[in-house]
């Protein structure tokens, strides 16, 4: 990852990545969706939005493969057929070009940066509701429509993301489900399997999966 100075605003990092054999690349959900450009050795260049994921990803990449992307933050709203459109304008560009493009078709809504940060850090969904100053519905008609995701999901994804990185270090899986706000240790495997699609004791064993978990995400 890096983070250029011209780094636009709704963007959270610039990435490449280029295949130097065959590789599978796992890609844990992280709250964001990704403007790609991917030029295979063979074939033209193709330019996606990634979606906002629910679940562990792997893509696969031949020798040659090249892969760029603009990371954008969580809730970043934009119009997708006109930011491919801006894009698919500027292939065979630099950098430069893609950064210019997210910053002309993205924009970044104060109210749901600020919804989601509190999501993010607070113990609790209700307290989360209370230091915003809103009711249940209320954050819920707010983050919905805008993000595609409600708050529960927002909070919930945050939570499995820190909890697994912990996975990187000795502590015992029941301290760490304490430590996380789950309510036992059972919880904790049920969440962190649906979000990553293995049980803990099996991440701990995916030091690729869990070194990606440290990338730029929510949470």
């Amino acid at each position: 990852m890096s983070a250029p100075s011209a780094l636009p605003e709704p963007a959270l990092a610039l990435w490449r990545f280029t295949a130097q054999e065959p590789a599978t690349v796992h890609v844990p959900p992280d709250g964001c969706r990704d403007l790609i450009v991917i030029a295979p050795a063979a074939g033209p260049p193709v330019c996606l939005v990634s979606a906002l994921s629910q679940a562990s990803e792997t893509h696969a990449f031949a020798p040659g493969d090249r892969a760029t992307g603009v990371r954008l933050r969580p809730g970043a709203r934009f119009d997708e057929r006109a930011l491919l459109a801006l894009a698919r304008a500027r292939e065979g560009g630099d950098d430069d070009d893609l950064l210019e493009a997210v910053g002309a078709a993205t924009r970044l809504d104060a109210r749901v940066d600020e919804a989601l940060a509190c999501l993010r850090d607070a113990p609790s969904l209700p307290l989360a509701q209370a230091r915003l100053g809103v009711s249940a519905r209320s954050l819920e008609r707010l983050l919905s429509p805008r993000t595609g995701r409600g708050p529960l999901w927002w909070r919930s994804l945050a939570r499995a993301r820190r909890c697994a990185r912990g996975l990187a270090g000795a502590t015992p899986l029941a301290a760490l489900a304490a430590d996380h706000g789950y309510a036992d240790q059972a919880h904790m495997t049920r969440d962190l399997r649906r979000w990553f699609g293995h049980a803990p004791t099996r991440l701990r064993m995916m030091p690729s999966l869990l070194q990606a978990l440290s990338s730029s995400g929510y949470g």
